[in-house]
């Protein structure tokens, strides 16, 4: 398994996904964006590898869409996640194109990274997944933005 396919990837938002398909909801392009400054901001340790600093970046982008989506639960909180959701779509996005154009890990790399951070990726997964059928169950509390969210942040991570 490639660790660049982890982040994300399986069932985490099928449920999102297939709750908002039934919906009218809004473009995703068309939410609006306050402009900030990117997510990661962090000085990489100078000992870790490009590829390294990469995986450790998608654990902290996964980390905050937990902490933004743990916060979602009622009308006004789900509706303050999206301008954040919207900005980690595009953070995600990023991240898979400059690991993508990373040079390729030689397997036993691969391995070591697998055995460090897979385990890290998968419960963060299983958390975001709790999460994402959580507010799925709630029928994103009445939110008619979050939902255009979360399908343009499943869409970046595809």
């Amino acid at each position: 398994m490639r660790i660049s396919r982890i982040f994300l990837t399986g069932s985490v938002f099928a449920a999102l996904t297939s709750a908002t398909q039934a919906q009218n909801i809004i473009d995703p392009n068309d939410l609006p964006v306050a402009p900030t400054a990117p997510v990661i901001q962090q000085e990489a340790a100078p000992e870790l590898s490009p590829g390294e600093q990469r995986i450790r970046a998608g654990i902290v982008l996964l980390g905050v869409l937990l902490e933004t989506m743990t916060k979602v639960q009622d009308r006004d909180t789900a509706e303050a996640a999206v301008a954040p959701i919207v900005r980690l779509s595009r953070e995600f996005r990023t991240w898979g194109q400059v690991f993508a154009s990373l040079p390729p890990l030689d397997e036993e790399t691969q391995s070591v990274y697998e055995k460090r951070y897979l385990p890290i990726i998968n419960k963060l997964n299983e958390r975001i997944q709790l999460q994402a059928d959580r507010i799925a169950a709630a029928e994103f509390y009445g939110s008619a933005n979050l939902p255009a969210a979360l399908v343009k942040l499943v869409n970046s991570v595809q």
